[in-house]
């Protein structure tokens, strides 16, 4: 802790007591166009606080591929997805409330929502290191996107575009829940 020059305390918390939750999908090949890959819908019981986004791959011949993170404010409908299971950062964290869908198959539509944040990953051949790609939020004096109610989503969405050959990819998400 140290006092500003208004005598206003600063202090920075390194371990939040939060409820905290993690998935990553490892070595995944989204479709070959595909829209929404990875998506965390909010709760009907908790408030969702989504804190770090990871992306990173490999594909045959490097590639570079568009990627965004969408807010959706309506759910997606249709397409094939597996629901995987979060693991909690504390097994006494209970288990998540907030779902995963990691799609297999494009949703035949996608739910309303707008881009939150976008970038150009660098997919490296596996002899190259390709950079990871991370979104952070809340560590800032910033706001982490909230996701409140069913309804709301954040997709790590690939707007369609061909997948590069070979392509190999990590998707992370950590995010935090809150009594409502």
């Amino acid at each position: 802790q140290s006092a500003g020059n208004d005598g206003s305390i600063l202090c920075v918390s390194t371990n939040s007591p939060k409820p905290t939750f993690r998935y990553t999908a490892v070595d995944i090949t989204p479709v070959a166009t595909a829209t929404d890959v990875l998506v965390l819908k909010g709760s009907a019981t908790k408030v969702i606080r989504v804190t770090k986004i990871t992306i990173m791959g490999s594909a045959t011949a490097s590639a570079i591929y568009d990627v965004y993170l969408v807010k959706r404010t309506a759910a997606n409908t249709g397409g094939t997805s597996t629901a995987p299971t979060a693991t909690a950062a504390d097994t006494n964290d209970g288990t998540a409330s907030a779902t995963l869908a990691l799609y297999t198959a494009n949703p035949s539509a996608l739910g309303t929502g707008t881009n939150m944040e976008a970038a150009k990953t660098y997919l490296g051949t596996a002899a190259i290191t390709s950079p990871q790609i991370n979104f952070i939020w809340g560590n800032r004096n910033d706001k982490a996107p909230v996701l409140r109610g069913t309804s709301e989503a954040l997709a790590i969405n690939f707007a369609g575009a061909a997948v590069p050959t070979g392509a190999s990819l990590y998707l992370s998400v950590e995010w935090t829940e809150d009594t409502i």
